[in-house]
């Protein structure tokens, strides 16, 4: 049986649960409280020891790390496949979701700390970050929209785990109020929400 170590709210979990959805994987969810501290739990620190979710448990595997856990799932798992079977195309979609995984997820992950994370915890906002962020979040956006272009998904007419990152953290948008200001990825990002995948991860 595969174990997910899970925080409902975490974008980088929800990569992983879209993939599960996606293999039709069955799994059992092990919630990792992380506003109590328990990835930092000698236990937890045991099965991931840079104390952060996700961590996956399969038969006696232990990965760590969303994209490399969706990679993982996508070997071991190969139907549907999640990635192109040409190289040139692998490789593109590996530099997209690297993409994805730090000037991407960097803007939005910027945006939650200072506009929930911080409010919630009783901080104060700083809005030179935020007005930085979401600066750096336009940019993305522009760039997705080159490359999207008049593709359903990134890589063209395939749903695949290039896709994955961006639909995840998106699903902040709305309580961080980030307007997509390209009718092409606005497009591209409603079109994986609605995706059975996509809804079920949550």
């Amino acid at each position: 049986m595969i174990k997910l170590y899970d925080f409902a709210l975490s974008p980088r979990v929800r990569k992983v649960r879209i993939v599960l959805a996606e293999k039709g994987l069955r799994y059992e969810k092990v919630n990792v409280d992380l506003f109590k501290g328990e990835q930092k739990k000698p236990e937890y620190l045991a099965i991931n020891p840079y104390g952060k979710v996700p961590a996956l448990q399969d038969n006696g595997t232990t990965v760590y790390e969303s994209t490399i856990i969706m990679e993982y799932l996508n070997d071991k798992y190969p139907n549907p496949p999640l990635l192109p079977t040409d190289p040139g195309q692998r490789a593109r979609a590996r530099v997209l979701m690297h993409y994805g995984d730090n000037p991407y997820e960097s803007a939005v992950s910027t945006l939650a700390g200072e506009l929930l994370i911080k409010p919630m915890q009783g901080g104060t906002t700083d809005q030179a970050v935020v007005a930085k962020a979401r600066e750096d979040l336009n940019v993305c956006f522009a760039r997705l929209e080159k490359e999207v272009g008049n593709n359903d998904y990134l890589l063209g007419s395939a749903f695949t785990l290039a896709d994955i990152p961006f639909v995840s953290w998106a699903m902040l948008f709305p309580n961080l109020k980030v307007e997509v200001p390209s009718a092409k990825v606005n497009a591209w990002l409603n079109r994986l929400k609605d995706r059975p995948s996509v809804k079920a991860a949550g």
